[in-house]
């Protein structure tokens, strides 16, 4: 039986999943609650110093 049902954008998820800030869909990983491209998460990083410190020692140690 041949399905009816109308698909529209709404119910399509695309990926990789645009960045919440630019609309990039370059390197998107979720980021402090946000789908971010690589270039937001640094802006966020240099313009907030010290808010992800914690985490970064976190994965610093993680790595070694």
């Amino acid at each position: 039986m041949m399905n009816t049902n109308i698909v529209s954008s709404a119910n399509v998820v695309e990926f990789p999943r645009s960045c919440s800030f630019c609309d990039s869909r370059e390197n998107v990983q979720f980021f402090a609650g946000l789908m971010l491209c690589g270039s937001c998460q640094e802006n966020i990083k240099i313009t907030n110093p010290g808010m992800f410190e914690a985490n970064d020692q976190i994965e610093q140690k993680a790595q070694d």
